[in-house]
C-alpha cells in the first residue's frame, strides 16, 4: 500500500505532475498528455496520477487555474509597492513579463489554448480574479485624476499589448534591441496619452 503523502507532499506532487502537463501540452501539443505519459515523465507508476487528478482535462484545468494565481499573486504583489500609479503600473509589467519568462509552459497554456472545464469553481474564481488584476492599476491612475477611461476597458488594452509583447519575445520575434517591457512602454505611452483627462 502506497504511503500516505503529508499536505505538502501531496501538493508540490501536483505542481510535479501540471508542470510537467504544461511542458507536454505546449512542446508536443494537446494529444501527447497522457496519464500514462505523464506518469513515465516523473517516474511514477502509472496509476498515480489519478490519485490526484480525475483525468488529464483535470490537470490542464489546474495547470491554469494555479497559473493564474501566481500570475494574480505577482501583479498584486507589485500593486502593493510603493510610488504613484505608473511607476506601480510599470511594477505590474515587470512582475507580468518575469512570470511569463519563468514558467513559460504555463504562460503559454493559459492563454494560447482553449479554454477547458470552464464551469470549474476554481478555475472561473481564478479567471475572475485575473480580470480584477488587469483594471486594478488603471483604476489606482483614474484615482490620482492621470487618466481618464472604463478601467476594464484601459486594462484590457494594456493587457493585450503587453501579452502581445511578451508572445513576441517567447518567439524571438522582437526587433534587435527591444524585449517585452521596452515594446510595452512605448505602446503604453501611446494609451495612456490618449486617456489623459480632457
Amino acid at each position: 500500500m502506497p504511503k500516505a503523502l503529508s499536505t505538502q507532499e501531496t501538493e508540490a506532487f501536483r505542481e510535479r505532475l501540471c508542470a510537467a502537463a504544461a511542458r507536454l501540452y505546449v512542446d508536443e501539443g494537446p494529444g501527447a498528455v497522457t496519464m500514462r505519459r505523464l506518469a513515465a515523465d516523473i517516474g511514477v507508476g502509472t496509476m498515480t496520477p489519478y490519485r490526484y487528478f480525475e483525468n488529464k482535462e483535470a490537470i490542464i484545468t489546474a495547470v491554469r487555474t494555479r497559473g493564474m494565481h501566481r500570475l494574480c499573486e505577482a501583479i498584486e504583489g507589485a500593486l502593493d509597492s510603493p510610488g504613484d500609479g505608473r511607476t506601480r503600473s510599470r511594477a505590474v509589467r515587470d512582475a507580468y513579463v518575469a512570470f511569463a519568462r519563468a514558467d513559460t509552459a504555463t504562460y503559454r497554456l493559459m492563454f494560447e489554448y482553449p479554454e477547458s472545464n470552464r464551469d470549474d469553481l476554481a478555475y472561473r474564481e481564478a479567471h475572475q480574479r485575473l480580470w480584477h488584476n488587469i483594471a486594478a492599476h488603471v483604476e489606482v491612475m483614474i484615482a490620482e485624476g492621470k487618466v481618464d477611461a472604463d478601467p476594464a476597458i484601459l486594462g484590457h488594452q494594456l493587457w493585450a499589448s503587453l501579452h502581445g509583447a511578451v508572445m513576441l519575445e517567447i518567439a524571438g520575434l522582437l526587433p534587435a534591441g527591444y524585449d517585452a517591457a521596452s515594446l510595452h512602454t512605448r505602446t503604453v505611452s501611446a494609451l495612456f496619452d490618449t486617456a489623459r483627462p480632457a
